[in-house]
């Protein structure tokens, strides 16, 4: 046999895995807990992109002004709750009267861009009238 110690135990080093000194246990433990940060924000970042695409309910709306309420004022709940709920309804009071303005915006456009076509229309057959009328007596082709 060899006196390599290597040569000796070779085989069964190869399976052996390393034992872990203090210093690597405080790295591993620093590792998982950067691994379950890291899994609890791509779970929420996932939850936000979702919820960007959901539709507006009241009960939703309702508990986003609450908290919003919660966080600016300590007033008791019952007042919160008052506050939280004629908050939801100017907000939906101005949206509709947003979404109202915009539909009379939207008509207003269209009847002008009925009357700029009209007007065009009209320049155009006087045009014509000219060029017809430009003395040369022939007439169109």
């Amino acid at each position: 046999m060899s006196d390599d110690p290597a040569v000796q135990h070779g085989p069964r080093r190869r399976f052996r895995r390393p034992r872990p000194t203090a210093a690597d246990d405080g790295a591993g433990e620093a590792l998982a807990t950067l691994h379950a940060e890291v899994l609890l924000l791509r779970e929420e970042n996932s939850r936000l992109k979702a919820a960007q695409h959901q539709r507006a309910d009241i009960g939703r709306l309702l508990d986003r002004a609450r908290s919003v309420w919660a966080a600016e004022t300590d007033a008791d709940r019952d007042s919160r709750d008052d506050d939280a709920a004629q908050l939801l309804v100017d907000g939906l009071v101005i949206r509709e009267s947003l979404l109202q303005i915009c539909q009379e915006i939207e008509r207003s456009m269209v009847a002008f861009e009925a009357r700029l076509n009209a007007l065009a229309a009209a320049a155009v057959d006087r045009s014509h009238v000219r060029v017809e009328s430009n003395g040369n007596g022939n007439g169109p082709a």
